[in-house]
């Protein structure tokens, strides 16, 4: 028997069973790869056509396909629409490209622009649909999964804004502090704990992490003044200078605010105490002035910037809404003309 199977043992035969083999997996790899394609090129075709088009497409597609301008030249020109604001055109732009250029690579991104077109429109919906596209044909995309964090945060859908926090972390490690704040946003959120259990929680939250004390601290001063002062942090004086000027007297901790020179010169200028002369701070300093000359029709307005890109907003954030991130919120002080509700009831 063993002379019978000696050709078994020849190492040629072997030879000859590996490059069959191997010529196998090739013809199957490409095959394979052939078909990927095939199928992520009708999963793009068949997403396209569920959106109908939102302007005058019609005529940027036709000049996209006979055009001699690269791809990279419509994508800058795509771009520049929408930094104008004009998120149609730019949407047109990026199907045609899509419809046109069938190189994988190329169709990620292009499609991660769409979907930030789609977002910035305010598309939300749509902008959710493209990015799970992408993901469905490259699960490892960290900016898809960090605008479908946003959008479900938009929509309120915490509980999946977090499941996708999962699968991000694991791509980008440093994003735990967006995971904490969607925790503290689903603990605000949820009725069914109590408020005072929602207190302890936020305040072991920051005593932890030192972190998200604009928000932790903006909710506990407006249910729970008296847990706020008793574990306040003075360190966050001046970021909180809006939401302190916003208390009431009667939710005043005198014992903190004689301690602390800012809280004194902030509630000295606002007029609820008398215990400053003046301020560092120009704002504070013309209030009590003209306070101690007994003129009380001036008062503070609040601007918010974010300390990350520098942008201004009328109102105050959690997030910021240009560059989505995470407890950058600092108040600007302005002075304005004090104003009174008149009382035009007939009574």
């Amino acid at each position: 028997m063993d002379t019978f199977f000696i050709e078994f043992r020849d190492p040629l035969f072997g030879i000859v069973v590996f490059f069959i083999l191997l010529f196998i997996l090739s013809f199957l790899s490409y095959w394979w790869g052939r078909y990927k394609s095939a199928r992520e090129h009708h999963d793009l075709e068949s997403f396209l056509g569920k959106f109908e088009s939102i302007g005058e497409g019609e005529k940027l597609t036709e000049q996209v396909e006979t055009n001699s301008l690269t791809s990279e030249s419509w994508l800058l020109l795509a771009q520049s629409f929408e930094h104008q604001g004009n998120y149609e055109k730019s949407v047109e732009i990026y199907h045609a490209l899509l419809a046109k250029n069938r190189d994988p690579i190329f169709q990620k991104d292009a499609l991660l622009l769409l979907g930030k077109s789609f977002f910035k429109a305010g598309f939300l919906e749509r902008s959710r649909q493209t990015f799970l596209q992408i993901l469905h044909n490259a699960p490892r995309t960290p900016q898809a999964l960090h605008f479908l964090v946003l959008i479900y945060e938009h929509l309120q859908q915490y509980d999946k804004a977090l499941e996708v926090m999962e699968s991000l972390q694991e791509l980008s490690p440093d994003t735990i502090n967006e995971k904490l704040y969607l925790e503290c946003r689903i603990l605000i959120g949820d009725h069914k704990i109590d408020m005072d259990e929602k207190a302890d929680r936020l305040i072991k939250i920051y005593q932890t992490h030192r972190h998200l004390g604009y928000m932790i601290y903006e909710w506990l001063f407006t249910y729970r003044p008296l847990l706020a002062w008793a574990n306040y942090d003075q360190s966050l004086s001046v970021r909180l200078s809006d939401i302190l000027w916003r208390l009431r007297d009667e939710n005043l901790d005198l014992d903190i605010i004689a301690s602390n020179t800012y809280l004194r010169e902030l509630f000295s200028a606002k007029g609820s105490l008398e215990l400053a002369e003046g301020s560092s701070v120009f704002e504070l300093d013309t209030l009590i002035a003209l306070r101690r000359c007994g003129a009380n029709k001036a008062t503070l307005q609040f601007e918010y910037t974010c300390g990350e890109c520098n942008s201004i907003s009328f109102l105050p954030f959690h997030r910021c809404p240009q560059c989505h991130a995470i407890d950058s919120v600092h108040s600007i002080m302005n002075l304005s003309k004090e104003r009174f509700e008149e009382n035009n009831s007939l009574q």
